[in-house]
This record gives C-alpha cells, structure tokens and sequence, in this order.
C-alpha cells in the first residue's frame, strides 16, 4: 500500500507510528503482534506499546506495517484522513 505510506510521510503529511497503531482496531494490532511473534495479550493501548517498542528496539517502520494486514492499514490511514488509502 504505497509502500506503507511512503513510511509514515505522504503528500506532506508525517505521522508517528503510534498515530497510525492508535486508529487501528485492537484486533488488527493482535494479528501484527502474532506475525512479529511477539505477545498478543493486554488492552489495545498495552499492544500499541508493546509494538512501538519492538520499534524503538530495532524493528523497520516497514516490519511494523508489514505485520498489518493490507485493509488493516488502509483503513487506519483513511482515518487519518490520507487521501486514496
């Protein structure tokens, strides 16, 4: 999907990862976690923060986006208001 958002930077627009993990629903970011073999336990905001810092620890910006499924993270980004996600 445009190559994760160009990263996380379209049309001028920049984001953190967090902004984009926070509109994603909770059960997308267990499916993320399970593709990072990582925990999937806890409240959405504990696997926000359990994925920003396998981020912040080492992990691409695409891993983490990677581990998204494709509708996941478009819809994610429509709600950040990016135009043709």
């Amino acid at each position: 999907m445009l190559k994760y958002l160009r990263l996380l930077g379209i049309g001028g627009k920049k984001m953190n990862i967090e902004q984009l993990l926070g509109e994603c629903r909770s059960d997308d970011l267990a499916h993320a976690l399970r593709e990072l073999g990582l925990p999937v336990t806890g409240t959405k905001p504990q696997r926000i923060e359990r994925l920003v810092e396998h981020h912040t620890g080492g992990a691409s910006t695409s891993d983490i986006l990677g581990a998204l499924k494709s509708d996941d993270l478009r819809r994610a980004a429509k709600a950040l208001g990016f135009e043709g996600a």
